[in-house]
């Protein structure tokens, strides 16, 4: 799952998603989003991280902890 389709489904800010997927800053969670020389495009290991959060989610409810 991209982070932007995981953010957008559960109404995370990118300050939010950093924060659950375990990056110190919003920078990089902003640019997967962003159009331009400063998009990037986000690790498969972060996809498969957003399927997993996702589904845990599904099953237990949103909870917005810190996994680093």
């Amino acid at each position: 799952m991209h982070p932007i389709e995981f953010k957008n489904k559960w109404k995370l800010s990118y300050r939010e998603l950093a924060l659950v997927l375990g990056y110190e800053s919003e920078y990089t969670t902003r640019n997967w989003n962003m159009p331009g020389e400063h998009k990037r495009n986000p690790q498969n290991v972060v996809r498969v991280a957003c399927r997993l959060l996702d589904e845990k989610w599904e099953r237990e409810g949103k909870a917005l902890n810190s996994y680093l």
